[in-house]
Order: C-alpha cells, then sequence, then structure tokens
C-alpha cells in the first residue's frame, strides 16, 4: 500500500476518474481538479429551456473485459443501459444523460471543478500546480488528462528538460474540431429509431434525438453533431452562419419548427488517429504522467483503458 503518497490528477473525464479510482484503491492519496464546471469532458449532458441533451458523446462501446466489468457493474447500480447495437458491438448510454457516468464514478472524491491549471512545474520531490487564480496544490506524483495541446501548455515551462520524450508526443498529437447544435423543435423528429442517424454527405457527422433516446421529455431535443472538415473551415464563422448550415443540413430530419437552439464549439473533439502508447510516462523528477483518448483511440473505452495504463504506472513508481 502507498498511504504516504499522492497524487494530483488534472481533468476529471474518464481517463482521470478511472486513474482515480485505482490510485485510491491502492492506498494513494488522490486530488482532482478541472477546469469546467462538472466532471466528465465530453460525456457531457446539459439543459436548454426544459430539455435535455447529451451534446458531446452520445453512447460507448465495450471490448476490452476489463472494460466490460465494470460497465456490468454500472448497468447493475442503474447508471447506464444499452441503447442499440451497431456493427457487432452493443451502444450503451447514461440513464439521465452520458454526464451520468463520470458523475457516479466521481461521487467518491472532492473534485475540485471551475478550477484552471496555468503551470505545471516539479517541486522537490513532486510537484506543484498552480492555478489561474493564484492556488497552489502539490503532490507526490502528478497525471494530466486535459487535451493534449492543453497539458502541453501546462508542462511548457519544463517538459523539454524532465521529459522530452513526452513533450515530443504531445506536440504531435492533433484534435478535429466539432460543432453541437442544440434545438428544440415542435414535433416528432424524423430521426429513425432507436434515434440516431448518420447523413450519408454534408456538414453533419449525426444527429440524435434525445427524447427517443430517452433523456428529454416534452418537446422534440435534438442534437447536431458537425463533421470535422465543416467545422475547420467555419471556426471564425459567426454563430448565425454555422447554425443556418447545419440546420439546412439536418432539414429532412427535424420533423417540425425549431423552437430553441444553442450551439456549442468542441476544439478538441476528436484525437486524429496515430499510434500511441496507452499514456506518457517519466520519473524524473517524481512520477508525471500523461493520459486521454489520444492516447489508444477516441473512443470512451480508450480513455478508461488509458486511465488504467497510467494509474499502474504511478502506481509501480
Amino acid at each position: 500500500m502507498s498511504e504516504d503518497r499522492s497524487c494530483l490528477i488534472i481533468g476529471a473525464g474518464m481517463a482521470g476518474l478511472t486513474a482515480a479510482r485505482l490510485l485510491h484503491a491502492a492506498g494513494w492519496s488522490v486530488r482532482l481538479l478541472d477546469k469546467g464546471r462538472r466532471v466528465g469532458g465530453r460525456m457531457a449532458t446539459r439543459r436548454l429551456a426544459e430539455s435535455h441533451f447529451d451534446h458531446g458523446a452520445q453512447f460507448f462501446t465495450v471490448r476490452a473485459p476489463r472494460f466490460q466489468v465494470m460497465v456490468d457493474q454500472l448497468v447493475a447500480d442503474g447508471v447506464v443501459v444499452p441503447w442499440f447495437a451497431e456493427g457487432g458491438h452493443l451502444r450503451y448510454r447514461g440513464v439521465e444523460g452520458m454526464n451520468s457516468l463520470p458523475k457516479h464514478m466521481g461521487a467518491a472524491f472532492k473534485v475540485r471543478t471551475a478550477t484552471k491549471v496555468t503551470m505545471v512545474e516539479p517541486s522537490g520531490d513532486g510537484w506543484c500546480a498552480r492555478t489561474e487564480c493564484g492556488k497552489t496544490f502539490t503532490a507526490d506524483a502528478i497525471l494530466l488528462t486535459a487535451p493534449a495541446p492543453q497539458s502541453l501548455a501546462m508542462l511548457s515551462g519544463c517538459v523539454d528538460e524532465i521529459a522530452p520524450e513526452v513533450a515530443a508526443t504531445l506536440r504531435a498529437v492533433e484534435f478535429d474540431p466539432c460543432f453541437a447544435l442544440m434545438v428544440t423543435v415542435d414535433g416528432a423528429s424524423a430521426v429513425p429509431a432507436p434515434g440516431y442517424v448518420r447523413p450519408a454527405e454534408g456538414p453533419l457527422e449525426w444527429i440524435a434525438d434525445n427524447t427517443q433516446k430517452g433523456l428529454s421529455t416534452g418537446v422534440t431535443a435534438l442534437t447536431l453533431h458537425s463533421r470535422a472538415g465543416f467545422a475547420r473551415e467555419h471556426l471564425d464563422s459567426a454563430v448565425e452562419e454555422v447554425e443556418r448550415l447545419m440546420l439546412e443540413a439536418a432539414a429532412p430530419w427535424l420533423g417540425g419548427e425549431v423552437k430553441e437552439r444553442h450551439l456549442h464549439r468542441w476544439l478538441y473533439s476528436k484525437p486524429v488517429d496515430a499510434e500511441r502508447p496507452a499514456c506518457l510516462y517519466s520519473n524524473y523528477p517524481a512520477p508525471l504522467a500523461v493520459a486521454g483518448d489520444a492516447f489508444g483511440g477516441s473512443r470512451i473505452e480508450a480513455a478508461f483503458l488509458s486511465g488504467v495504463a497510467a494509474a499502474e504506472a504511478i502506481i509501480a513508481s
């Protein structure tokens, strides 16, 4: 056991929460910081008027036995349920939205949200993280699970000196952006059951009907996600123009007049595929790990496995 050792985890998405649970079980003292208002990262659920939307990841799949064990327990606990099967893999969703999964995983920890870390640097035999509001946090080990460009920025003052191989890999990671447009309409949508469709062409990657999905009640609540190319082309376009183009593309599936709308930009929506290890690790001058869905693929399961790898590397240090 490592009861006298501590780890600071930056980011309370799937990778960070997975690592926190494993480190805690191994006797480590764990503290999590996240710049968002709530845990979960892109496992995000929000409210617009009286409707609810999953506006990031819509579902997750399972391939690894270790992840299946946790998912089976989450199903037994009533946190997630199967949604539909496609391509030989069952799609799972959160019972109260995708954010219900990270909320459940993080319930055992006092996660400090709305806390943006701006700098991470060595401190004695450990690490120190400095926040935007001037607070500092120290620990024996540190795990960064923010998108790679953000993790690199936090380490910018020291990473080339202490871990040049980590720096090189982080600089090579690229992300595709995405627009998420949440809309309510005054009639039933034309999105086919079970509430998910992928247009064959155009600016939209997919459309999800949160009402069919069982997340929202009342008026129909749709989430529209753009393709990466469209998002890159229109990152600097006016919100109204992006909304207009996305709604035009979604017209065959809307089923009624749009009542409410809200556009969200995901700048780090999906890592561009590349061969990378499950996590990055350096033990000089103290244990440092970097994890997340950029390591091992863009799926939620990949973030879980990355968190596992990072925790095991830190525990073995």
